[in-house]
């Protein structure tokens, strides 16, 4: 006992990072005080975030907890002393289907916590759970106090320690709490511990300390977007505009207007003067989304203002500065682009003075048990159930599946296996099961309804198995082959306008049509 508190107090000391610090520091109470799982929690955003688990499954750590939704939690917050449950206790257990070796839930089993309390600053809970009833009865308050107010303090230096390292990186404490507010606000974080991921956090959070422009790549579904929100969460322009314009959205016909602003009357239902989205991000951060998209006439007007930072309206003689940083996404290759002449080459090097690539999902090794815990959690707050839990065989599933459509494809993936779930539910418990996923091995996805233009394309580098689908999905090839066709021919070969007319985007259009056997066709402008 003496020894493991003398562990903890030498750890303060240490020069020891703070996921180490969090560890070591549940690897000594799980030594003193043996249990079949143990969590620590960190107290964030009004949400209880896991940062070290022992005996739970890898997807816990990817689950933001309300405490608001979880009476054990709030009861442990509430209290100065140890909270011990009793062994038939009808409160929900947050941890319900995730304890290794248990499957369901855990209607009768010995559980305590602790809340970690620095200066009646609340800075997370340390939680210990053992499928044994009556497993904590001989530890006393005084020995959990004290393991409690060290745990606090070893959580502080770790906070401290994070804190600093955020102060040096984005120079004042201001822009983290404004980082940590716009999260808080519009929700979502980039969810990952892989390799992949931590390279590319920090590459973010390189350039966010700049004013670069950034042009940010990926396939459909990885993210794009919320790295962009990342980046300007991360910068000294946070507690300015971001926003957010689609490209391949804007109607040519009111496009400019729409970017650069008009004058009351100079286009007929012009009847005042309007801002166009530069001046409106004045001072903050200009997002493209699908800046690939972008018309010939109009990379030229935004190649002007990228160069001398002023902006004309339709109708107007004068012209007005603006400080905008620009962010830009794309699907496509640009440098294909560039080369086959339908992207202008001055502006693509302006776009990516520091060019980001998102990883695909199916490269961010042992990222996908942590991002579907995140969304079984948020689903299970939206379904009202007490636990949502997803058993290993889905989460093997999903490891060995391709993921086309990325990051989005998983959150779908979540979202209706969770609906099947919950209609098996009992008691406001529910299990993803692989059978609720629809996934195929080899990266396809199982036909659920027929969909003109699937989000999802199966890999066409494998073999489909003949099943006696085969014939529906033949037949639902050639309509896709000839509707592609037909939309091609309607818009002069554009590829543009017939995704456009599709309802899609044109990298997934091109996609497609290799897939389809129209590779042939995809080298037309």
């Amino acid at each position: 006992m003496i020894d493991a508190l003398l562990d903890i107090a030498v750890d303060l000391t240490k020069d020891l990072s703070a996921q180490d610090r969090y560890q070591r520091l549940l690897g000594t109470v799980r030594r003193v005080l043996p249990c079949d799982a143990s969590v620590l929690l960190k107290y964030e955003n009004d949400l209880l975030v896991p940062v070290a688990i022992d005996g739970l499954s890898t997807d816990t750590l990817g689950r933001r907890f309300d405490p608001r939704q979880h009476p054990r939690f709030q009861q442990i917050i509430a209290s100065e002393q140890p909270v011990r449950f009793p062994a038939d206790s009808d409160l929900p257990d947050p941890y319900d289907g995730l304890v290794l070796g248990h499957e369901g839930n855990l209607e009768v089993h010995a559980c305590m916590g602790c809340a970690l309390y620095v200066d009646q600053q609340l800075l997370g809970i340390l939680t210990l759970d053992g499928l044994t009833p009556g497993m904590f009865d001989g530890v006393d308050d005084q020995t959990m106090s004290a393991f409690s107010a060290l745990a606090a303090a070893a959580m502080r230096s770790a906070l401290l320690i994070e804190w600093l390292e955020q102060q040096a990186r984005h120079k004042n404490l201001l822009a983290q709490e404004l980082v940590s507010e716009a999260l808080k606000r519009d929700g979502g974080e980039l969810i990952g511990k892989s390799a992949e991921m931590q390279y590319l956090n920090k590459e973010l959070e390189l350039v966010a300390a700049s004013d670069l422009s950034v042009l940010i790549g990926g396939e459909t579904g990885v993210g794009k977007e919320l790295v962009a929100r990342t980046i300007h969460l991360l910068s000294s322009r946070a507690d300015q505009p971001l926003v957010h314009i689609n490209c391949a959205a804007l109607p040519e016909s009111l496009a400019e207007s729409e970017l650069f602003g008009h004058t009351k009357g100079s286009f007929t239902g012009a009847t005042s003067d309007r801002d166009g989205k530069f001046e409106l991000a004045d001072g903050g951060t200009l997002f493209l989304d699908e800046i690939g998209e972008l018309s010939p006439l109009l990379q030229a007007k935004m190649l002007r203002v990228l160069q001398n930072g002023e902006v004309q309206r339709v109708g107007a003689d004068k012209t007005r500065r603006v400080d905008v940083r620009i962010l830009a996404a794309t699907n496509r290759d640009l440098k294909e682009d560039v080369e086959n002449g339908h992207f202008r080459r001055d502006l693509y090097h302006r776009l990516s003075v520091f060019p980001v690539e998102v990883p695909p999902l199916r490269d961010r090794h042992g990222d996908i048990p942590l991002l579907a815990g995140y969304f079984a959690e948020k689903m299970r707050l939206k379904l009202g159930l007490k636990s949502l839990r997803i058993a290993p065989e889905a989460l093997s599933q999903m490891a060995a599946y391709s993921w086309p459509g990325n990051v989005r494809e998983l959150e779908h993936v979540i979202s209706r296996a969770s609906l099947r779930a919950r209609s098996e539910q009992q008691r406001g418990i529910a299990t993803v099961e692989a059978r609720h996923c629809d996934l195929i091995d080899g990266g396809q996805v199982q036909p659920i309804t027929f969909r003109p233009t699937p989000d999802i394309e199966p890999d066409a580098s494998r073999e489909p198995e003949k099943t006696e689908d085969t014939a529906m999905n033949d037949a639902l090839a050639d309509f896709q082959r000839n509707l592609i066709s037909e939309r091609l021919a309607a818009n002069n070969q554009n590829w543009s306008q017939a995704a456009k007319s599709l309802g899609m985007d044109r990298g997934n259009l091109h996609r497609m049509a290799k897939r389809l056997g129209l590779k042939s066709l995809t080298s037309s402008p």
